[in-house]
């Protein structure tokens, strides 16, 4: 996997680079992390449950999921500048939509449309990067990225926080409308970087068979596991799995036909690729869990305003952004194992803090400190696993790498509000109907839904009180299983990479 100097542009031009990957990355996060933050207003805005707001997440993460593959591959075949550049208009018109949204369910449409507009951008940033470095200098670029991208992002959930703090009951439609300008910047940028040359050898018909395949059977993975409880979901699931091996089948007869399919399977005979994907979905769910729940826990239970729920975001991305790119240094000269194996038993060590600090229900001394120390787990993470990564293909398969990272990141995203949705929800439950509430009581408080704020005949300060110990001790029991997967990544980091980068 030798270096090709030829293709990358010109090293007064990479700043450029990195200015778009770092921009279009903020704002595909940015709406992750404030997004959450607005679900409270969102949720009494619009009129919509618990379910309702896991699919204002959910949509975005599903097609998000299931079409980042086709998006990665599209800029390997059709040049990934041209392609990323269409991913950034298309998610700024999306965007523009969902801050127009009159309904819970057109809101919930857009939102899928926006991932879609994610899944061909977000693919771009790292391509972009790995399409003009060289690959010695990888590292410390992918932590210059890391870095930036965190700063932009810390700003978006505190900037949020205090619009929805002090605006009006319409202010959360703001935070869409923001992508605008921003996409406005990354196009202007991206006019000063040389325009690659789409590959003939790639030039075949994309597989919009095989994205099908996998939005349906995601699409029924996911809403089965929102409703896993009733007997249906189960059913969902099962299909949702047949539907995925179906796409698998798929892609396995499109490439024994000699044409070239959504992903090359063949990648993951690395171990080091398959082992830095399974890690990265085991953190990464543990990071939308994180970013999902915790906002509502603060605000609802907690009766903080929005402003302190954005703002516990902020230490959380700093660190991040001090920590990468020291790591990316370190990860160019002695590899990424140990970097991998230390941050996410950081990490694990987070959220068992996170735990704690609910117990007590401590914000400044809790949250607070073990958000920063999650940023330090996740700041030695983030830059060795996306090198690690692209380090583990060769340059022309960049694209596709970089699609199966960032599916494998947002599945575990999809999966931690929906499937550990279903696991909070069923905690929440147990502790609702074990207080000494009438049963029709207790049951209206379970249909309500974890994080609904109570209104009516259920505002009641007895009902108040088993809501913030129930939307507790269900966040507890959250962050103590992604405790274990954090500790599980550890050891999966440490058994499939290299301590040290080979040699090109």
């Amino acid at each position: 996997m030798a270096d090709s100097p030829a293709h990358y542009c010109p090293p007064e031009k990479r700043k450029f680079v990195l200015i778009a990957a770092i921009l279009a990355s903020a704002m595909g996060y940015i709406d992750l992390s404030v997004v959450a933050v607005a679900l409270p207003q969102m949720r009494a805005s619009l009129g919509a449950d618990f379910i309702g707001a896991q699919w204002i997440s959910n949509a975005y993460m599903l097609f998000l999921t299931a079409f980042i593959l086709l998006g990665g591959a599209m800029g390997d075949r059709l040049g990934v500048k041209r392609v990323f550049s269409f991913g950034v208009g298309w998610f700024c018109l999306a965007s523009l939509a969902c801050a127009l949204a009159p309904t819970i369910y057109s809101l919930i449409i857009f939102r899928g449309l926006q991932g879609i507009g994610a899944a061909i951008m977000l693919p771009g940033s790292m391509a972009l990067i790995a399409l003009n470095t060289p690959r010695n200098e990888r590292g410390k670029a992918m932590g210059l990225w890391v870095s930036a991208s965190s700063i932009t992002t810390a700003a978006g959930p505190f900037l949020g926080g205090l619009f929805l703090t002090y605006g009006g009951e319409g202010v959360w439609r703001w935070i869409f409308a923001l992508n605008l300008p921003i996409a406005l910047v990354v196009m202007w940028v991206l006019r000063k970087i040389p325009t690659d040359i789409a590959r003939k050898d790639r030039s075949a018909e994309l597989d919009w068979v095989g994205a099908v395949f996998l939005t349906t059977a995601l699409g029924l993975i996911a809403v089965g596991l929102t409703f896993i409880q009733e007997p249906f979901g189960l059913w969902l699931v099962i299909g949702g799995l047949v539907v995925g091996g179906g796409a698998i089948a798929w892609e396995i007869r499109v490439k024994k036909q000699g044409r070239i399919p959504m992903v090359d399977l063949s990648l993951f005979r690395s171990r080091a690729f398959s082992g830095g994907n399974l890690l990265t979905f085991l953190v990464w769910a543990g990071m939308g869990a994180t970013f999902f729940f915790l906002p509502m826990l603060v605000i609802v239970a907690w009766k903080l305003p929005p402003t302190f729920a954005g703002g516990m975001f902020v230490p959380f991305s700093l660190t991040i952004a001090f920590a990468s790119p020291l790591v990316g240094r370190v990860m160019d000269r002695f590899g990424g194992r140990e970097l991998l194996v230390a941050g996410s038993l950081v990490v694990g060590f987070s959220f068992l803090a996170i735990a704690y600090a609910v117990a007590k229900q401590e914000y400044w001394l809790g949250l607070l400190p073990s958000m920063v120390m999650l940023g330090l787990g996740i700041g030695g993470i983030a830059s060795p696993i996306s090198t690690a990564i692209l380090n583990s293909v060769d340059d022309h398969s960049s694209g596709v790498a970089s699609g199966i990272n960032n599916m494998v990141a947002r599945g575990a995203g999809l999966f931690a509000v929906a499937g550990l949705g279903a696991f909070v929800t069923y905690v929440y439950g147990l502790i609702i109907r074990g207080g000494d509430l009438h049963p029709d009581i207790a049951e209206m408080m379970v249909d309500a839904g974890f994080g609904e704020r109570l209104t009516g005949a259920l505002y009641q300060v007895s009902n108040i009180d088993l809501q913030v110990v129930a939307m507790n001790h269900a966040v507890i029991a959250l962050f103590l299983v992604l405790a274990l997967f954090a500790f599980i990544a550890a050891l999966v980091g440490w058994f499939t990479q290299e301590s040290r980068t080979s040699s090109s």
